[in-house]
């Protein structure tokens, strides 16, 4: 098999162990693009981890996709080990779709460092609970339903994981940056970008938790910071 060797494959038992926090790792660590190759749905030996690969590296996309990464760059493709003409193909057409994008930043018209902290910020939310339990349950409420015998579609499933992303990921866009130093909802607002009610909305969910805490008031203009929590006894 002959393609180019501007690609470094890295091998693995399942791709279902690919985690998607390992995704943004990449992406932080200079990778321009990442193609993640399983093998065809039925043909897996751990009877599920392609399913579950394919969710991960959607999901990884997706959370990329929100800070500003160009999600061309995360792809999930399927192939088998005797099929070594699709996975040439499949290499050199991703390989030709990177250089179209153009070097990490570049599409995304950010500098690397910029975009390196936003996908710092992505990563964390990946490794959020919330996100794994969502993930782990994927396939099994798609295809054997919950508890109560409901089943759910895989657009319904994704709509949910949508929603988790996006809080999540405001959620620690406003504790990253509060670990900067005290800020008022309209500064958090336009560092992350969003709207001043969301931002609003993110502070005070995080203030009810006890995470995060008022720090003063500015005329009418309230900032808050991050609580620090007191050590526990050894």
């Amino acid at each position: 098999m002959q393609y180019t060797t501007d690609v470094r494959i890295i091998r693995l038992m399942c791709t279902g162990r690919v985690d998607p926090t390992m995704v943004a790792e990449a992406f932080m660590e200079g990778a321009d693009g990442i193609m993640v190759v399983g093998c065809h749905f039925g043909d897996c030996h751990y009877i599920s981890g392609n399913y579950q690969a394919k969710v991960k590296i959607g999901l990884a996309s997706k959370a990329l996709g929100y800070v500003g990464l160009n999600t061309g760059r995360v792809v999930f493709n399927q192939c088998s080990s005797a099929e070594g003409d699709r996975f040439v193909s499949q290499v050199t057409a991703f390989h030709d779709s990177i250089c179209a994008i153009g070097p990490l930043g570049s599409a995304e018209n950010l500098s690397l460092p910029a975009l390196k902290d936003r996908v710092d910020t992505a990563r964390t939310a990946l490794a959020s609970e919330k996100l794994r339990w969502v993930v782990g349950k994927f396939t099994e409420f798609e295809k054997s339903g919950n508890k109560y015998g409901e089943k759910f579609t895989a657009h319904e499933m994704w709509r949910t994981l949508d929603t988790i992303v996006i809080d999540e990921i405001a959620t620690h866009g406003i504790l990253k940056e509060m670990g900067k130093g005290a800020a008022s909802v309209v500064e958090l607002a336009r560092r992350l970008e969003i709207a001043p009610p969301e931002a609003l909305k993110y502070v005070l969910a995080l203030q009810r938790r006890g995470l995060v805490g008022l720090a003063g008031v500015d005329g009418s203009t309230p900032s808050y910071k991050i609580v620090e929590r007191p050590a526990r006894a050894a």
